[in-house]
């Protein structure tokens, strides 16, 4: 499902802010990108959120921004510094040039500024679960709020097909009538001519049989009721998908049997407002 949040924290030292965003996946896919400070925890974080995120292409940054100038330059290597001082006062005297130019010149000196490796303290590791579980929290408001508008829409689909069901059973009288004022006709053109009865009887038990659609209408019925009631249940993505396969078969079958351009024509509404339906389950977990 998709979804956005984000926190931000502040301490003496810095400034720490994380972003959840989320789109449609059928599976996990989780991106996650930390400061320098905190790479040794990526395995640990990510093992965490999995387990809260569950499903979808779910990107998480952390931004830190230092307060202190100390943490936002490089700090000169002493050692460095001091040997080429000495080494370019010797050379100025030996050559009598020009000794602050030459000290300028120390600054493009190759390891001059030393790269200082970032250690976490348990303060850093709490400050940065508080800002993943502030954010993670607005992420999980915002998905609230899209399931809420994605529940109302897969209930107003739902309805809709439970709708022209009930159309379709009110037109089922005017369906088996002309079926039967069809079949009168046959039948009474055949009696003037000479043909097994007992094979006509099982054939016309076998055709009545194949046209009757009461018990795709009941068991549609029942799919839907179960769809809107599994929409009440908590990660229930997978198995809506699994009912609204059902429902589909039996509106194909229904089509099928329909033998009535009336009932045909909703029936594809049904198949419209079913593939609709399947579009919005792959936002559900």
């Amino acid at each position: 499902m998709t979804g956005y949040g984000q926190a931000e924290v502040e301490t003496d030292r810095y400034a720490i802010k994380a972003e959840f965003k989320a789109l449609n996946n059928k599976f996990l896919e989780l991106n996650l990108r930390l400061p320098k400070v905190w790479q040794n925890k990526d395995l640990e974080l990510r093992r965490d959120l999995s387990k809260l995120v569950e499903r979808g292409s779910c990107h998480i940054s952390v931004n830190v921004t230092f307060k202190r100038a100390e943490d936002k330059i490089l700090p000169i290597n002493k050692e460095v510094a001091r040997y080429y001082l000495n080494e370019l006062s010797e050379l100025s005297k030996e050559y009598n040039l020009d000794q602050a130019a030459l000290s300028q010149s120390i600054l493009s000196i190759p390891n001059l500024f030393q790269i200082v490796e970032e250690e976490n303290t348990e303060e850093d590791n709490k400050a940065l679960m508080e800002v993943l579980n502030e954010a993670f929290i607005d992420f999980e408001k915002f998905r609230m709020k899209e399931g809420e508008m994605l529940s109302e829409e897969l209930m107003r689909m739902t309805q809709a097909i439970l709708r022209l069901v009930k159309e379709v059973e009110e037109m089922d009288p005017e369906r088996m009538e002309t079926i039967r004022t069809k079949i009168t006709a046959e039948i009474t053109q055949l009696q003037e001519n000479n043909f097994d009865k007992n094979r006509f009887e099982q054939e016309l038990i076998y055709y009545l049989e194949k046209l009757d659609v009461s018990e795709e209408k009941s068991r549609l019925i029942n799919h839907c009721n179960y769809f809107l009631d599994t929409m009440n249940v908590k990660s229930s993505g997978k198995k809506l998908g699994f009912i609204a396969q059902e429902m589909g078969r039996e509106i194909n079958t229904l089509g099928a049997k329909a033998n009535h351009f009336k009932i045909q024509q909703r029936v594809v509404e049904m198949k419209d407002e079913l593939e609709k339906i399947k579009e919005q389950i792959n936002n559900i977990l």
